[in-house]
C-alpha cells in the first residue's frame, strides 16, 4: 500500500513529536550504512544514532479481512534491514500504530519467526490523526 497523507502525517508526528518526549533527543529519517556495503533509510534516528525504528502505520488485515500478507512481508524486510546494520543501536524499534499488526508481529515472534532482539512498540495516534489513518483506504493484498 502506498503511503496517504494521513499515514505520512503520523509517521512524522511520532518522529517529531512522540519520540523527542519520550527519549529527549530529536529525530529524523537517515540512511544508516549495512554490513552488505550499501545504505537503508530508517523512519526515525536519534542524534546520537543510538535509537533507531522503522515506523508501520499498516493495519494487519484488508477490507475483506484477510491478512494484509504484502505489509507484513515489509514489516519483515524492515526487521532484515535492521539485522543488517554496520553498527548495532542500543534500541531497534518496530513502532505500530494498528494493534491488528501488533498481534501478527507478536504471533510471527512466538513462532520464531521474527528477530526478537527488536523491541515492538505501540503507539497512540491524537484522535483525529488515527481517525484519518483508519480512513485511508486499506489494500486488497492476500
Amino acid at each position: 500500500m502506498e503511503d496517504t497523507k494521513a499515514q505520512i502525517e503520523a509517521e512524522k508526528w511520532i518522529r517529531e513529536e512522540y519520540l523527542p518526549k519520550k527519549y529527549g533527543q530529536s529525530f529524523r529519517q537517515k540512511n544508516l550504512d549495512l554490513q552488505s556495503r550499501t545504505q537503508s533509510k530508517f523512519d526515525a534516528v536519534s542524534d546520537d544514532c543510538e535509537i533507531v525504528a522503522m515506523i508501520s502505520t499498516s493495519a494487519g488485515f484488508t477490507s475483506s479481512d484477510k491478512v494484509a500478507t504484502a505489509e507484513l512481508m515489509r514489516v519483515r524486510s524492515d526487521a532484515l534491514r535492521f539485522l543488517m546494520l554496520e553498527a548495532t543501536p542500543q534500541k531497534r524499534l518496530m513502532i505500530f500504530t494498528d494493534h491488528s499488526m501488533i498481534d501478527l508481529v507478536k504471533d510471527e515472534k512466538k513462532k520464531g519467526r521474527f528477530p526478537s532482539e527488536l523491541e515492538i512498540l505501540k503507539i497512540k495516534l491524537p484522535t483525529d490523526l488515527a481517525a484519518r489513518v483508519a480512513e485511508s483506504p486499506k489494500t486488497e493484498s492476500e
